[in-house]
């Protein structure tokens, strides 16, 4: 018997039968209410604008990748053209130029670049294809015990880029009223920002605070520890957590000001994701074009002479997705509570 996999299973069954307790909130616009997401500072995006973009198809390595340097070209195309991101840095594997290619120590100079002088008004954009992976929590700030990650192209060597430190270089320094929109064609990116609130399109647009989602992890670990442990006092009391009504009270805590004041930075941050945590993002063909399936959704869906909602534009990336038989759900998560009935703008 392989107990890892067994513990695996396991896990996602009382993981899925958690989520039947209704911790997702579909109703998007009392959700936005309850936690005064009017009152938060949004950018008008008619400031300076910034961008970074980074795909690393891992060239000559055994995990190389074909269609992240496509994505990086065509979205960097796309943004200039239709939204006017002129000042713009990219990072490839393909550049002979050292300094341009996207090592540990380049990546993290050119976030930092990135968000160096922001000020309210402004709109910046980043955009990263290429490997995600999870390695373990250190700091126990993942009750699912691993943090996201990027794979830098020399990752071997310097290391995989954390959560943790995406937070602090991208997030922590926005002034109020600054926009960040961040893209992630990766595997295991659901939240890799850290952002409170996460909306997703399985059938329909649901909304989880990640504090929510965090406890859910939590219980779904107790009960399968308990089990394997075969204590039946222990069992018991794992189940009945459950089912206690603390995870509705969890969810009704999100609208208390002081939790409200704790989650929320000052930035206005919006992160596409082309898969939760626990998935991987797909690689395509177009064309006998190589490119992320998230990338070409979002392309396709903005290089369209129309405006999108929030809402629109998730079930669309959704849909695309759905009819090329991809199983990834794409997800939005946000420094603040968002009205999805608003335009997206960049």
């Amino acid at each position: 018997m392989n107990t890892d996999n067994s513990k695996t299973k396991l896990t996602n069954h009382i993981h899925n039968q958690i989520k039947k307790c209704e911790v997702w909130n579909k109703n998007l616009e009392k959700f936005y209410k309850d936690r005064h997401g009017d009152k938060f500072v949004k950018s008008n995006c008619k400031g300076k604008k910034k961008a970074l973009y980074i795909g690393i198809n891992y060239i000559g390595s055994k995990s190389e990748l074909n269609g992240c340097i496509n994505d990086v070209k065509n979205i960097s195309q796309l943004f200039s053209k239709k939204y006017g991101f002129k000042q713009a840095v990219i990072l490839t594997d393909d550049n002979q130029d050292p300094k341009k290619k996207p090592t540990y120590d380049n990546i993290v100079n050119a976030m930092k670049w990135l968000v160096k002088d922001a000020k309210s008004g402004d709109s910046l954009v980043f955009h990263y294809s290429g490997h995600g992976g999870t390695v373990k929590d250190l700091d126990g700030d993942e009750i699912d015990g691993l943090d996201e990650t990027i794979l830098p192209c020399d990752y071997t060597e310097n290391g995989q880029i954390i959560d943790d430190e995406i937070y602090k270089l991208l997030v922590e320094p926005l002034p109020k009223g600054c926009k960040l929109t961040a893209i992630f064609d990766s595997c295991h990116s659901g939240t890799i920002m850290d952002l409170p609130y996460t909306y997703q399109c399985q059938n329909n647009i649901e909304v989880i605070e990640n504090d929510v989602r965090k406890e859910i992890f939590r219980k779904s670990s107790d009960v399968v520890n308990s089990i394997m442990g075969g204590n039946p006092v222990n069992i018991y009391k794992s189940i009945h957590d459950i089912y206690n009504g603390s995870l509705k009270k969890a969810a009704r805590n999100g609208t208390n000001p002081n939790t409200l004041q704790r989650r929320q930075c000052v930035g206005d941050i919006v992160q596409f994701s082309g898969c939760k945590d626990n998935q991987t993002s797909a690689d395509m063909t177009v064309g006998n074009v190589s490119t992320g399936a998230m990338s070409y959704a979002i392309i396709t869906l903005l290089k369209e002479d129309k405006e999108y909602t929030y809402t629109e534009l998730l079930a669309c990336i959704k849909k695309i997705l759905s009819e090329k038989n991809f199983t990834q759900i794409p997800q939005l998560s946000t420094s603040r509570p968002l009205n999805m009935n608003d335009k997206f703008i960049i």
